[in-house]
């Protein structure tokens, strides 16, 4: 068959394409699933193994704080002399002898409630042979269930001593509680006054390992140094856990106390605390509910494994040839971009990456054209700048009245005059002569208008007073040169001369706005001012690039809208006889200050 299908199939490139997209795209999947899934095992027990490890850590610890806390308990409150001076010899007043035990049993009461997790706190007097507790009545040594207890102590001879199911294993009130017993006072140079039990329940142990879990079959447990269960959370009856238990730390002790071992089908840690109660905290994990978390990764992993490589194929297969078409127009356009032939347009579009690719090649060819024309724009405006920038300079007539002034100073030997003039239109020329694109820092500009109307002064029988309002730094911040000569310029000759007043007046100031997101420049003068048809016409000279009329304003206006942005404005106000204020507000952002200090004009 001729079909344009089978002839997309014969051409090589894109054989070899789906070939590669194939291998690229499939073959590294099937590797990594494959890895995936002969890892999975590995790492599931391993990470596990390490969390389990880490858990027993943690109950070793609470343990081990639990214990140190018992110790420093005993010791502290078998220090207390509240509880020291109560340990004498019975009171002949009966009364006296109540409010003694009384006290006592406060005092217990109280530090039971303060420790808050002790099961009680007993006291026994050695002067009395009575037994005091926090939670039962007072009674004599050889009716007190404590007696077991305390004649453990006593034959001893320890000054503290730990007791739980391991000591004394016959003894019934051992299997809920454990005891730390030390003597009363704890100094062992003081005579024995009597002995302080601090019990613990059984639950309190349970509560700190309860909440773990371990699996639905995995369990923790808490022994004694023999292995005896303290706290458990296996849910095997107490026969068949204390098998299990015996099995484990058989197996342990042969393989020399390591902290994790197998154990049947199960894995286990197991470590012992370093504090006086020597427990154990035996972990255990069955090995199917670490292979039950590894297959859920297994057939998971080959599932997707198996819908992926399916999808890959028939993306592959199915789509290659609607690559075709859009490849082909983009390479088009690409040769016409090339030429310069910028008129090129792709015209259909795939709904994909080379899709979108034709469209970007379409809006590039469209941004390059405009930033032709813009460029274009740019280079002319530049010129028309020059060209302005050059006229607003100082002119030849100018030049002319100020030279003949000279000479008429000179026919008068009035030789300060001519000193200063000369030294005012050197510097003028001096200034106005450099580069007229550079920018200057606005004193060196107010230094200029200074010379340029005393020369002015000079000339003309009506006196200038030039005045500058500088907020501090403006004065250093930097705007074009000669940018405000024109504005100064557009008020002697067409606002304060035509008025023909003794004097006249011309403000400069530059500011802050209330929110500070402009600086304001403002040129301000006592003229003739404008009517309002005038005005209306000033501004529409403004707006427009090319004009005859106000060659000087429009062009420190478009000068200040080059240097300081687009967002750059100007703003006229004028009325007759009341002088005309020029603002224009330059965005605060685009202004450069430089940090100089500088005196007003």
């Amino acid at each position: 068959m001729n079909s344009p299908f089978f002839s997309f199939l014969r051409r090589s490139f894109y054989i070899k394409m789906i070939v590669v997209m194939f291998a690229i795209s499939v073959v590294p999947l099937i590797v990594l699933s494959f890895i995936s899934v002969s890892v999975s095992s590995t790492t599931v027990e391993q990470q596990v193994n390490r969390l389990n490890a880490q858990l027993v850590n943690q109950v070793v610890d609470r343990i081990e704080l639990t214990m140190t806390r018992l110790r420093e308990l005993s010791e502290q409150y078998s220090r207390i002399s509240s509880i020291q001076s109560a340990l004498v010899s019975p009171s002949a007043q009966y009364f006296e002898e109540v409010v003694r035990k009384k006290d006592l049993i406060s005092v217990l009461s109280g530090a039971s409630a303060i420790i808050g997790n002790v099961e009680g706190l007993q006291v026994y007097s050695a002067v009395t042979g009575e037994v005091l507790s926090s939670t039962e009545a007072p009674a004599m040594l050889e009716e007190s269930p404590y007696r077991p207890l305390i004649e453990a102590y006593l034959a001893s001879g320890r000054p503290n001593l730990f007791l739980d199911k391991h000591s004394l294993p016959e003894l019934a009130i051992l299997n809920s509680s454990t005891y730390y017993i030390s003597r009363v006072p704890f100094d062992l140079y003081k005579d024995l006054k009597g002995v302080l039990l601090i019990s613990m329940n059984n639950s309190q142990y349970q509560q700190q390992i309860e909440n773990i879990q371990l699996g639905s079959e995995g369990s923790i447990s808490l022994l004694t140094e023999d292995g005896l269960t303290i706290a458990t959370t296996s849910k095997l009856d107490k026969q068949a856990d204390k098998q299990r238990v015996q099995e484990i730390l058989g197996r342990w002790k042969e393989l020399k106390r390591p902290d994790q071992f197998a154990a049947g089908s199960s894995i286990v840690s197991v470590k012992q605390t370093s504090t006086y109660d020597k427990w154990i905290v035996l972990s255990e994990i069955p090995s199917k509910e670490l292979t039950a978390s590894a297959e859920i990764i297994r057939r998971t992993v080959t599932y997707f494994l198996l819908i992926l490589v399916c999808l890959g194929a028939l993306c592959v297969v199915g789509f290659g040839y609607q690559l075709y078409r859009p490849l082909q127009a983009v390479k088009r356009q690409v040769d016409a971009l090339k030429k310069g032939n910028f008129e090129a347009r792709v015209t259909h579009f795939a709904n994909n990456e080379i899709g979108d690719l034709g469209r970007m090649l379409n809006t590039m060819a469209v941004r390059i054209q405009d930033l032709l024309a813009d460029l274009h724009d740019s280079e002319d405006l530049k010129r028309k700048l020059e060209i302005r920038a050059l006229q607003s300079q100082i002119n030849p007539h100018f030049m002319y009245n100020t030279l003949n002034t000279i000479r008429m100073f000179a026919m008068m030997k009035d030789y300060e005059k001519i000193n200063s003039l000369m030294g005012r239109l050197v510097a003028l020329l001096r200034y106005s002569m450099e580069n007229f694109e550079q920018t200057v820092q606005l004193q060196q500009e107010l230094d200029y208008l200074a010379d340029y109307v005393g020369l002015l002064n000079m000339r003309y029988k009506c006196q200038i007073h030039l005045e500058a309002e500088i907020e501090e730094p403006l004065w250093g911040m930097m705007i074009p040169k000669l940018g405000l000569q024109p504005l100064i310029e557009n008020s002697v000759f067409h606002g304060i001369l035509p008025r023909k007043a003794p004097e006249g007046h011309i403000r400069v100031r530059v500011y802050r706005s209330p929110g500070g997101s402009h600086i304001i420049v403002q040129v301000e003068d006592d003229g003739n001012g404008l009517e309002e048809a005038e005005l209306r016409k000033l501004q529409l000279h403004l707006q427009q690039e090319e004009s005859a009329e106000n060659i000087g304003l429009q062009n420190v206006w478009m000068r200040m809208k080059l240097l300081f942005g687009a967002e750059t404005q100007i703003l006229l106000t004028s009325a007759p006889g009341e002088g005309l204020t020029i603002r224009m507000l330059l965005p605060s952002g685009n202004v450069l200050i430089k940090e100089e200090h500088h005196e007003s004009l």
